[in-house]
């Protein structure tokens, strides 16, 4: 058995889907709910059903237990490169979205380009879709249902 705090990859992983995941999708419900509030002018696409993170302390005594658990070697050895490339592929998405961002609030709300608006929904879109395939496999190397969001 390893501990989790011996790999730092799996803490990076775990970091992802319960900081760094969280905050975006917080960000991102703020932002739809201002633009929901906003008057509109031309008709937007149906949104799909907003993802709602766990209460704070719930996924904080998750993230605890998940570093202070111990994990079959065997099901690390297995999963290991998937965890890699997740992660990896939330590193780039996260940038993708802070760039977006930055770029959306150097126009202010009113005065954003489609294209900028697009960016940050589909760096929004594509952490999301990650985030729920970095829970699913380490959920298989803990043995252990994990979901930062429900």
């Amino acid at each position: 058995m390893l501990d989790a705090v011996q790999i730092p990859i799996l803490l990076k992983a775990i970091d992802f889907v319960f900081d760094e995941g969280r905050r975006i999708l917080e960000e991102r419900r703020e932002r739809r709910k201002a633009e929901a509030s906003a008057p509109q002018t031309q008709t937007a696409p149906p949104e799909e059903a907003e993802a709602l993170p766990l209460p704070p302390e719930q996924a904080e005594a998750v993230k605890k237990y998940l570093t202070a658990a111990k994990i079959d070697e065997l099901l690390w050895k297995n999963h290991e490169a998937e965890i890699k490339h997740l992660v990896a592929l939330l590193e780039t998405y996260s940038r993708n979205y802070h760039l977006s961002k930055e770029q959306y609030a150097k126009w202010g709300s009113a005065l954003v380009p489609p294209i900028i608006i697009h960016n940050l929904t589909e760096a929004e879109h594509a952490m999301l879709n990650t985030l729920k395939q970095l829970e699913t496999v380490l959920s298989k190397v803990y043995k252990k249902d994990i979901q930062s969001v429900s």
